[in-house]
């Protein structure tokens, strides 16, 4: 079975996309089978791997309503065995449409399991919400993992976050938990991101505190190319930041053996 990642926080401009994204093109590069699945109607994870929504004729919101099946809406991209189902404007629509309906919150897992299996990872990027497309990556997904700028005013975000994926593990999900929390934006040396750390891991615990992402310029750089950081310079802080970080959720787990030969 596939290992299911969902990237999530409520607040925007933490860096939640850009984790999701360069996570994903390392395990990818690591040998892995991986798809991204992008949430957020703002489609920035589509826009990052090279996919123009002038070009899509079909996106999410089309395999939620299963008008389209998602194996002919994934597209390959620039990234050797990485795929994606793209996102469009649409999905903001979608969401209206279905807000209150119990059924929807089911049709991200129900409509995606043959795409889902056939990966060695799912990365979930998911809007900066808890509205129905949050929870219904969440419902599809098994482990939730949490971007979090490095400011002691975005711990209350986190806390939520977790508070929201232990509700869906208790009514609706219950192989989800919480794997990891990723600090952005980390500054070396200042005060408070090292204490940023230490509160962290004092209030989760050592083991879900992942290691940081430093603030780095390329990372910022990289999506307006449409590139991931190992696309748009291989070298620099953030390509080995978000290569430790995948390594780390890689030995989170039992993935199966790097398919480095597969069919792309």
């Amino acid at each position: 079975m596939s290992r299911r990642l969902v990237f999530t926080n409520r607040k925007g401009g933490c860096g939640k996309t850009t984790t999701s994204v360069n996570v994903a093109a390392a395990l990818a590069h690591m040998g892995f089978q991986v798809l991204v699945v992008d949430t957020d109607p703002q489609a920035h994870a589509t826009m990052s791997l090279g996919i123009s929504q002038a070009d899509l004729d079909a996106d999410l919101s089309h395999v939620l309503e299963g008008r389209w099946t998602a194996a002919d809406v994934q597209k390959t991209t620039y990234v050797p065995r990485l795929k994606v189902i793209p996102s469009s404007r649409r999905l903001a629509d979608f969401e209206r449409r279905y807000s209150n309906s119990g059924e929807a919150r089911f049709w991200m897992r129900d409509h995606l399991t043959g795409v889902m299996d056939a990966a060695d990872y799912v990365v979930f990027d998911t809007p900066p919400t808890t509205q129905l497309l949050t929870l219904g990556s969440l419902i599809a997904g098994t482990e939730a993992y949490i971007p979090m700028q490095a400011h002691f005013l975005a711990m209350e975000g986190m806390i939520e976050i977790i508070e929201l994926v232990e509700q869906v593990q208790r009514h609706y999900n219950p192989q989800l938990s919480v794997r990891g929390i990723i600090p952005t934006f980390f500054e070396d040396g200042a005060e408070f991101s090292e204490q940023l750390m230490e509160e962290l891991r004092d209030r989760i615990g050592d083991e879900l505190v992942l290691k940081p992402i430093h603030h780095n310029l390329s990372l910022a750089e990289a999506p307006g190319s449409g590139h991931t950081i190992f696309q748009h310079k291989l070298r620099s802080t953030g390509a080995v930041d978000y290569y430790k970080v995948a390594l780390q959720v890689r030995n989170l787990g039992d993935p199966p053996e790097p398919s480095a030969t597969a069919p792309q």
